[in-house]
C-alpha cells in the first residue's frame, strides 16, 4: 500500500468510528493510566514492575476467559517465560531490599 492509501484508510476509519474511537481513546488508555497513575503511588518500584511485566500475561488470560481465546505451544512458553522473569526479580528485587534495610537498620 501507499502512503496516500494508508492515509486514507485511516481517516475513513476516523469518520465512520468516532464515538468508538473516543471511548477507545478516554477510557480504556486515558482513564486507565491514570487511575494507575495514582494507585502506584502506594506501591513499591519492584511490585510495580512485576505488574508491568505480566501484563502481557493478564492479557492473554483475560482474552482466554472473556474471548474465548487459546494459546498455542509458544504463547505458553512466553507466558511462562515472563512469569518466570517477573518471579525471578520479585525474589531478587524484595530479597536485596531487605538486606539493604537491615544493613541499614531498618526493620
Amino acid at each position: 500500500q501507499t502512503l496516500e492509501q494508508t492515509f486514507q484508510q485511516t481517516v475513513n476509519t476516523i469518520t465512520a468510528n468516532p464515538l468508538q474511537l473516543i471511548y477507545l481513546s478516554a477510557v480504556t488508555t486515558a482513564l486507565a493510566n491514570y487511575l494507575q497513575s495514582i494507585a502506584q503511588k502506594e506501591v513499591s518500584a519492584e511490585r510495580a514492575s512485576i505488574f508491568y511485566a505480566l501484563d502481557p500475561v493478564y492479557g492473554a488470560a483475560f482474552a482466554n476467559l472473556l474471548l474465548g481465546e487459546t494459546l498455542g505451544l509458544w504463547g505458553w512458553v512466553g507466558a511462562s517465560l515472563i512469569a518466570i522473569a517477573a518471579a525471578t526479580n520479585a525474589v531478587w528485587d524484595f530479597s536485596k531490599s531487605d538486606e539493604d534495610a537491615d544493613s541499614n537498620g531498618i526493620k
